[in-house]
């Protein structure tokens, strides 16, 4: 991130030892944090809004319907590339989280 390669744990940390949510801070000081394990979004730590939020088609092999991130309108692009990219690790993580529940 940043053209810096560091671990996971360093660049989005878990607010708490046990939390399942991630935290990022971005160059500017802009911090979101990353929530839910079946309904995933981030929200902005100052002011408690949705950000973005991820629509995931559990039905894919019924249907065609898609999974989308959905990014509020205005986000600067390196906002929107950053939630991309969190976006990308935490689905990850959330997704071994959703299997092992099972």
């Amino acid at each position: 991130m940043n053209g810096k390669t560091t671990k996971i744990s360093e660049v989005f940390p878990r607010p708490k030892k046990m939390s399942n949510s991630r935290v990022y801070t971005m160059p500017d000081g802009y911090q979101f944090q990353w929530k839910g394990l079946d309904m995933i979004y981030p929200v902005n730590l100052e002011t408690e809004l949705n950000i973005a939020t991820y629509y995931q088609n559990k039905m894919y092999l019924v249907n065609n319907k898609e999974s989308t991130l959905d990014i509020a309108a205005g986000a600067s692009t390196e906002l929107t590339d950053a939630l991309v990219v969190t976006w990308a690790i935490y689905e990850k993580k959330a997704r071994d989280w959703r299997r092992s529940r099972y």
